[in-house]
């Protein structure tokens, strides 16, 4: 019996390849309709590179390449060239892109103990607003305060937990 020598797939180097590069290359395995030569990777190369250079990751100019395709395509090297050109996203300054990815800032309201107004927690030290507050210190009373009855605490809660929701 003969013994017939198993084929290995064969190894490729991604070494020396620009990340703009092996994008190009990968495009076909996305969508067969856009497969490039490793000669048209190269063409095409530089006006990818100019999209990682605004900041573009490879999954981002996958999906900005591959999107909406017509039902044939004719040069998928001619179409993606148009396409690298017609959808290069804009450059964005290096502090608006810093702003952008820190989150907004929350702002907590709490309510007085006694009278249930809101406010922040810094004008509500002790969970006491300012007239409860001066009412407490002038009066000193012997129990302490009770809590006003006829509130519905689980309908309150629940307008606090609607408010600290982000949009």
């Amino acid at each position: 019996m003969l013994a017939v020598p198993q084929q290995r797939a064969p190894e490729q180097s991604t070494a020396g390849h620009s990340p703009a590069h092996l994008a190009l290359a990968r495009l076909g395995r996305t969508d067969a309709r856009l497969a490039l030569s490793a000669a048209d990777c190269t063409v095409l190369e530089s006006l990818a590179a100019e999209w990682f250079a605004r900041g573009v990751e490879a999954d981002y100019l996958t999906q900005a390449l591959t999107a909406g395709l017509p039902a044939r395509i004719g040069s998928p090297i001619g179409l993606v060239h148009r396409r690298l050109t017609d959808k290069l996203p804009p450059q964005l300054p290096v502090t608006a892109a810093s702003a952008a990815t820190e989150s907004p800032a929350r702002r907590l309201m709490v309510e007085c103990a006694v009278s249930g107004r809101p406010g922040p927690p810094a004008a509500l030290p002790d969970g006491l607003c300012r007239s409860c507050r001066t009412l407490s210190a002038d009066s000193a009373p012997t129990a302490p305060a009770e809590p006003r009855t006829g509130r519905d605490v689980s309908a309150l809660v629940g307008k606090l937990r609607d408010l600290t929701r982000l949009p």
